[in-house]
Order: structure tokens, then C-alpha cells, then sequence
């Protein structure tokens, strides 16, 4: 993990909290609190416990209360400190539409109201937030924040404003990179150091810098209150820290900072259980950790990988003779990272990196979160065993992608890698597809950078179920389906339900 050295170090009053004194009496004498008869025996009684068991049955000392005063203090240093690093995003899209649908209206010639509106109007203007990461100019963002916007804008806490570029989006993890169209001379601009979001404890003091409702630059403190969060949104791969700091719509892709003053997480996320999207005290951050890493791979390739060890698995569920739940093993493929690195079918898988695992879904979400190429500490039990496995991740995607040999059965349109369905093709994916259409179909398996179909949000292990209306099921039929248009509604299966997207941007070809 590169961790670029940030301006700003820690003062020392965070690194030893100041110890509170109290004020003596008026009269320069210290006030004699004579303590009743109970409470000198129950002090008795521990003196004499702890000299009979040992130090080591001593209860901890309780917490030392802080000093709100100095608190204060701690909490506007860092404000000053962090503040120069945080962003304001404006994402502009003129047509009011998706690039998708603008396409789709072009080809058949109708307007669709919102491109009406458009005409009339500068068009829709979305805000939200961001955060420095270099000194270059590089920003790190949602990807809600400015997927789909064909002119960003980012503003400095020096209320400078530069127009700026998307260097990669990610819908599946809703991380975004954005760099500054900025002069030589208006660099370097002040970064964020990063902080290391494994370490963070949950109970820790968290800032949240942001612009809430467009309140530029608001700040608010809580504390972390729970890691490891999955299943909460569409977004494919999560590992979201919660606090309860107060986050609402603008605050998006802003930064979530500890008490150094490091970046420890990018805020994405609220829960409310009304209709009004505002804060509850519930809000979720992508780990700094996390969202570095996808950034250096969306700068680096254009696209996030797909992680995987390589198994099939099911969910164990606990029972009177073991109540531990886990993942076991059904598949294990050859030539797989798990095989390599000795696992076996029937094998339970029962935490990752030392994280409980009590599912299937929770073993996926915790491989998909590590990302490629990351060495994971796998404990299995195996009959009566309890083992630990060290196994390498691998991008799942690779296969089918340019540089990798494709299957004989499979072509590639629209930038998708597309072939039937197997059974051991689905498996290897981890996909399980509608009952009454299993094996009908065409199944992604692999997406080309910045293609058309990396554009519309597909993803290997998705099935392509229609195109245009009609069922698909032979690749050869593709082009003739689209009709030499430059776009196409398709409909796919992905999780266990149908989605529909545009896919625009197709080269015309005849039918």
C-alpha cells in the first residue's frame, strides 16, 4: 500500500491527550472528600483480592474523561489542517439524460422530454465532494458523484475552480478518479495523507468533510461505529465503514478523516428508513485502503478486477453439534488459487484475514473486497481440523479480456466476451441463473475497458437474456438483432433478478 507523506503532522497534544487538573478550592487548600465506611471495604477487599489472585484479575481502569475545552481545540486543528485538501464537485449533463438513452433517441429520431428541457436550459447540475490525493491534482471521488457527466468542475478550499477530467469510474465499487486541468503553476495543491483504514478501531473519533444541501465545507465529527458492512446497496463489491458522523446528499465522495488528520475513508452512503434521503446517524464510508487501491487500478488499467480464489461454495448453517456457520466447499477448479494453495471440496471456510465468514455471499463479498493479487490468511476446518491456508486472489475477468486466449465458442461485441452458459463456466463465475432459463443466453465473461458494455455497467458473471425485445441465444445473430443501429436495450440477468441498460456507442454495421 503506497501511502504518500501528507502536510500536515499530528500535534502532540493528539499524540498524549492533555490530563485534565482540577482547580483548588478557594483558599489555596485541597477539599477532603471522607468516603464512607462501605466504600473503604469494598477498597479493602480489592486489596486484598488483588494481593491473593494477582495483578492480572484487576479489573482495567476506568476511562479518563477529556477535557471538552481541549477537545474543542483538537477538533478545530484538525478542521484547519484537513480542510485545504477537501473538494467541491460539479457535475454537469447537458443532454439530462444517460449517454445510453441520448444515443437510443438519435437513432430513431425521437426527443425525449428531458432533452427538450435541456435545450432550453443550461441542463441538470449534480453536486457533491472529493478529496486530494496527490499533489499533481488528483482527486478521489463517487462515482455517482460524476459518472455521466460530460463536464466536471472541481473547487478548492481556496475557492479556486478548474475544470476537470474523469480519469476512471467504477460503478461496482462507486469509486471514481478525477484529475484537475490545472497550469504548472498552480500546482503542487495540498493532499491528503492517507491513513491506513485497517487500523482504525470502531469506537475512534472520525471527521467527515463535505457539502451537504451545497453547504460548502461543512464539517462533523463522530465516532466509528461498526466495519465491515456488505449487502447494503446494488454496488457489487462493499467492505463500508459506518460512523455516525453526520452525512447527507452532498456529501458524497467526501472524505471521512481519523484524529491524525489521515484519510481513513470516502463517504458514500446514508440509511434512513423514511422517504427522506437526510441524516440518521447511519452513514457508510469505502475504507481509505479500499478506494486507494481501486483508484491506482482504474488509473493504471481503466477497470476494477473481479477477485477470486477459485471455488464454489455453499453456506453451512450452525447446529447443535457445531454452531459455527461458514462456507463449505462444493468445487474447488483446477488450476485455481485455493487448489493451488491446497484446499480441498468438503472443506469449511470459517473466516478470511481473521474476519468470521458465516456464508457463501459473506466469503464472495470478502474476496471481491481484497481485490486481485492480495494474499489471504484462509482459516478452514477440516473434519476435526482447524487449519489456516494462505491463498493469492486472481482476477477472475482476466480470461476472455485482450492479451488471453478466448474460448473456441465465445466472441466478443461491444467490448463483452460473450459465450454459453456452461455449467462450469457459471460455477467458476460464482452465477446462478433463472430457473426456467439456466442455460439460456449468452454469459459475460469478460469486459474490455471503456467499451460499450463496460459503459452500460455489465460485468462478467451478467447474462444476456434479450436484445431489443428478442431472446438471445446465438452469438452469430448479435449484429442482426441491432439492426445497424449505434445502440441497443438489453435485458440481463445479474443476482438473481432481471436489469435492463442501453448500450450505446455500437459501431453500424449492416444486418
Amino acid at each position: 500500500m503506497v501511502r504518500p507523506t501528507g502536510p500536515f503532522p499530528a500535534p502532540k497534544h493528539l499524540r498524549q491527550p492533555p490530563r485534565a487538573v482540577a482547580p483548588r478550592p478557594a483558599g489555596g487548600h485541597r477539599s477532603v472528600v471522607r468516603r464512607p465506611l462501605r466504600h473503604r471495604a469494598r477498597v479493602l477487599a480489592a486489596a486484598l483480592w488483588t494481593a491473593v489472585v494477582g495483578p492480572a484479575a484487576v479489573a482495567a481502569p476506568p476511562l479518563q474523561s477529556t477535557d471538552p475545552v481541549a477537545q474543542g481545540t483538537a477538533f478545530a486543528d484538525l478542521a484547519e489542517r484537513v480542510g485545504p485538501s477537501t473538494v467541491h464537485i460539479e457535475s454537469h449533463h447537458p443532454s439530462g439524460v444517460s449517454t445510453g438513452l441520448d444515443q437510443l433517441s438519435r437513432d430513431f429520431r425521437f426527443t425525449l422530454p428531458q432533452q427538450r428541457e435541456a435545450e432550453e436550459s443550461p441542463g441538470p447540475r449534480s453536486t457533491g465532494s472529493g478529496v486530494i490525493i496527490d499533489p499533481s491534482g488528483i482527486v478521489l471521488t463517487n462515482h455517482h458523484v460524476v459518472g455521466g457527466g460530460r463536464e466536471v468542475y472541481v473547487t478548492l478550499h481556496d475557492k479556486r475552480r478548474f475544470p476537470a477530467t474523469v480519469l476512471g469510474s467504477d460503478p461496482r465499487t462507486d469509486v471514481a478518479v478525477v484529475k484537475l486541468n490545472s497550469r504548472p503553476e498552480d500546482l503542487p495543491v495540498p493532499a491528503a495523507a492517507i491513513g491506513d483504514s485497517d487500523a482504525i478501531r470502531v469506537g475512534e473519533w472520525v471527521m467527515a468533510v463535505g457539502h451537504p444541501f451545497d453547504f460548502q465545507f461543512s464539517v462533523t465529527v463522530g465516532i466509528l461505529s461498526a466495519r465491515g458492512r456488505r449487502d447494503l446497496t446494488r454496488d457489487e463489491i462493499q467492505d463500508y465503514l459506518q460512523t455516525d458522523a453526520a452525512v447527507n446528499p452532498g456529501s458524497s465522495g467526501g472524505p471521512l478523516f481519523n484524529m491524525a488528520g489521515e484519510l481513513v475513508g470516502i463517504n458514500t452512503a446514508i440509511f434512513n428508513p423514511g422517504q427522506t434521503a437526510q441524516n440518521a446517524g447511519i452513514a457508510f464510508a469505502i475504507p481509505s485502503n479500499m478506494a486507494v487501491r481501486i483508484a491506482q487500478e482504474l488509473r493504471a488499467t481503466g477497470r476494477v478486477g473481479r477477485a477470486t480464489i477459485g471455488v464454489q461454495a455453499s453456506t453451512r448453517s450452525p447446529t447443535a453439534d457445531n454452531p459455527r456457520p461458514g462456507a463449505e466447499l462444493l468445487r474447488v477448479f483446477a488450476d485455481s488459487p485455493a487448489e493451488t494453495a491446497g484446499l480441498r471440496r468438503g472443506d469449511v471456510i470459517i473466516a478470511v484475514d481473521g474476519e468470521p465468514v458465516g456464508t457463501d455471499k459473506e466469503l464472495r463479498s470478502l474476496v471481491l473486497a481484497r481485490g486481485t493479487e492480495a494474499h489471504l490468511t484462509v482459516r478452514i476446518e477440516r473434519g476435526k481440523q482447524t487449519l489456516d491456508v494462505q491463498v493469492e486472489t486472481r482476477d477472475s475477468r482476466d480470461r476472455g479480456l485482450p492479451g488471453f486466449a478466448l474460448p473456441d465458442d465465445a466472441v466478443e461485441w461491444a467490448g463483452l466476451v460473450l459465450a454459453a452458459p456452461t455449467v462450469d463456466r457459471m460455477a467458476q463465475l460464482g452465477v446462478t441463473g433463472p430457473d426456467d432459463e439456466r442455460y439460456r443466453g449468452l454469459l459475460v465473461l469478460g469486459v474490455a475497458p471503456a467499451s460499450p458494455g463496460a459503459s452500460a455497467g455489465l460485468v462478467a458473471g451478467d447474462i444476456l437474456l434479450e436484445l431489443g425485445g428478442t431472446p438471445v441465444e446465438d452469438p452469430d445473430e448479435l449484429d442482426a438483432l441491432v439492426g445497424g443501429k449505434r445502440s441497443a436495450v438489453i435485458h440481463f440477468w445479474r443476482d438473481g433478478g432481471r436489469s435492463t441498460a442501453v448500450i450505446g456507442g455500437l459501431e453500424r454495421r449492416s444486418p
